[in-house]
């Protein structure tokens, strides 16, 4: 994905910080961060239960990966552009946690070990074989595991800004959702038309979401 590389690296270049630009950004709280549903449900999910291994796929500049490893997580990051995998680096080491970097095309990656849990936000939007990455990510999955995933969906097209690189956006009901039938759905809301905030380069504009978590079922596993 040449044209998505190369816009990230332009974008997480030309600014310290591309996403989350509030002073909380790294809280643990879920009720701090009240515009990002995915985020909320996440942190109450990871609090909930013993810290295990999590992989954060298309990391950006690490801020869900942080916020794991705070709460005592082992994190692993995936990040195509090279200049957001290093400002994750810079920026866990600012923070003072710990998180295992790999600068790849998630599609190419190989885990050495499974995660209990895996969140995907705002990836599957450029990628056109989805089918194929929910099952990498749902085999790279333990037993009772979460997967948490973002995309926008074809509710409504996407925005002009958004043109400059090739996008795939999935139906309300299509692969992504299709590809975790058998999973027990923690989360599944279809957001539709919502206004743009979380970067500031663009102009006004909208998207429509698929936001999901998921349970894989224990009878599942390939652990």
């Amino acid at each position: 994905m040449p044209e998505i590389r190369e816009f990230f690296d332009a974008s997480y270049g030309n600014s310290e910080r591309y996403w989350w630009r509030q002073a909380h950004r790294y809280s643990t709280d879920p009720d701090d961060h009240p515009a990002s549903l995915m985020t909320q449900s996440i942190l109450r999910w990871a609090r909930q239960r013993p810290p295990g291994r999590a992989l954060d796929i298309g990391s950006g500049e690490g801020t869900d990966a942080i916020r794991l490893a705070l709460l005592g997580w082992q994190v692993e990051a995936v990040e195509l552009s090279r200049v957001g995998a290093t400002k994750v680096r810079r920026f866990m080491r600012e923070v003072g946690v710990e998180v295992t970097m790999h600068h790849a095309d998630i599609r190419d990656f190989t885990p050495a070990h499974s995660f209990d849990l895996v969140v995907c936000n705002g990836v599957l939007h450029y990628i056109k074989d989805k089918s194929a990455v929910c099952k990498q990510m749902q085999d790279m999955t333990t037993s009772g595991g979460m997967n948490a995933v973002s995309l926008w969906s074809t509710f409504s097209p996407v925005p002009q800004p958004h043109q400059v690189v090739p996008t795939f956006p999935d139906d309300e009901q299509g692969a992504v959702v299709g590809a975790y039938s058998p999973w027990r759905k923690v989360l599944l809301y279809l957001e539709r038309n919502k206004q743009e905030a979380s970067h500031h380069d663009m102009g006004e504009h909208a998207h429509s979401f698929i936001k999901m978590i998921a349970e894989k079922p224990f009878e599942a596993s390939r652990s």
